[in-house]
């Protein structure tokens, strides 16, 4: 699975150039300071040293070729490279990532530039659980001495901010930036605590064809018909709970939902989800679910989403918000950590409870999604599942648009 997530960083990629120009680009390079933020108890004994590092990017005026262009304002797309020192050379050791991005302006004016940047990519990290689990004579170390935080080598790599460009002089702009970043593998691989970071970004920006710059013009175009439309999402994957398991369950969904189109580049809907997840088996030594069967029932859920998507030509973002209407589980939680037994055993959970994140899953689940239109009623998907910020799993999907 892990591998997989080539595919989507090469959609993006491709989305990115088919928007570019070949006169309005500009070289980026920054300089990195912020801090991992102490998100639970793996991650709270590897932070050590303020995170520092650099990112050189390559951006792109798109000027309206495609519609879409257009009806998101004229958005900055580019290539990020990055490196990061996380601050701990013996348990998180560094960081490099490639992500594509797109930039949406909120203030455009002589004297500077204010917008608002998301993008999504991959990572890859020098220091994993695997690689520091055993010490120079190949003895297992204590769990809580080793990067107990990350898993696997490979991850995904999310960005999101604001950034501020001020022009200087002949083609130089000064930049600077403040975004959150986040690397994990979506519990692919364990243990997958992740990490979150807030990083601050200065550096300069330079325009080589600056002398014959041109802003985008806004065409007549025909705006996106308003109306429904209706889709149906399978999808799959595989994912690890614990890392004494030595395990790899399967998991799956099933989605379907209607859409309505709210502008040119906005859509909104509302979704049935039916989710199995094979790590609900009553094998797992992790005591967070008390199953003494392996039952199919244990390992289905259904809910209902509140569905948001961004339309990006054949590219679509969007969040879905949901909420349990099936969940056996939640009865079967929180359990005592030291003996394993259910905390109150004879619970009847309404749709909506109290809950701690840290001990359960809780009603509450987000789907972040993106979607690749191949023709007009077949696109490909992936998605991440989450619990507030803990990750549940990674599924790659086909859809039909009906």
């Amino acid at each position: 699975m892990k591998y997989a997530l080539f595919p989507l960083l090469f959609i993006l990629w491709t989305n990115c150039l088919q928007a570019q120009t070949d006169e309005q680009f500009s070289i980026k390079i920054e300089g990195i300071y912020g801090h991992i933020l102490p998100t639970d108890q793996h991650v709270k004994p590897l932070i050590g040293n303020p995170v520092t590092g650099a990112e050189l990017s390559v951006e792109f005026q798109t000027m309206g070729n495609k519609p879409w262009q257009q009806f998101n304002g004229f958005p900055i797309v580019g290539i990020g490279t990055v490196w990061l020192d996380l601050g701990n050379p013996r348990l998180l050791g560094n960081a490099f990532a490639v992500y594509p991005y797109i930039s949406y302006s909120l203030i455009r004016s002589r004297y500077f530039k204010l917008n608002l940047k998301a993008g999504i990519g991959m990572s890859y990290l020098t220091k994993n659980y695997k690689n520091t689990n055993t010490n120079s004579l190949g003895t297992i170390m204590p769990f809580d001495s080793t990067n107990s935080a990350i898993g696997s080598p490979f991850n995904v790599y999310i960005s999101g901010g604001g950034n501020l460009e001020i022009p200087l002089t002949k083609g130089f702009s000064l930049v600077a930036e403040y975004t959150w970043n986040h690397v994990s593998d979506g519990s692919t691989i364990v243990p997958n605590s992740g990490l979150n970071l807030l990083d601050g970004f200065v550096g300069l920006k330079y325009s080589p064809n600056y002398k014959t710059y041109y802003s985008p013009v806004k065409k007549d175009l025909t705006d996106i018909p308003r109306k429904y439309s209706f889709e149906f999402i399978a999808s799959g994957g595989y994912r690890q709970l614990y890392y004494l398991d030595n395990r790899t369950y399967p998991i799956g969904s099933l989605s379907f939902s209607a859409h309505r189109t709210i502008s040119n580049y906005y859509k909104m809907g509302i979704g049935m989800d039916a989710f199995y997840d094979g790590v609900y088996d009553g094998t797992s030594l992790y005591k967070r679910t008390y199953l003494t069967s392996n039952e199919l029932k244990n390992k289905l859920r259904v809910g209902v989403s509140w569905q948001h998507e961004l339309v990006l030509g054949r590219l679509t973002a969007g969040v879905d918000l949901g909420l349990y209407l099936y969940d056996p589980i939640k009865d079967l939680e929180p359990v005592n950590k030291t003996t394993g037994e259910l905390i109150n055993p004879n619970q009847h959970k309404s749709l909506i409870y109290p809950y701690n994140i840290l001990n359960e899953d809780g009603w509450f689940y987000t789907i972040g999604t993106l979607k690749y239109t191949l023709n007009d009623h077949l696109f490909i998907s992936v998605g991440l599942k989450t619990h507030l910020e803990k990750a549940e799993f990674i599924a790659w999907g086909l859809g039909v648009i009906i």
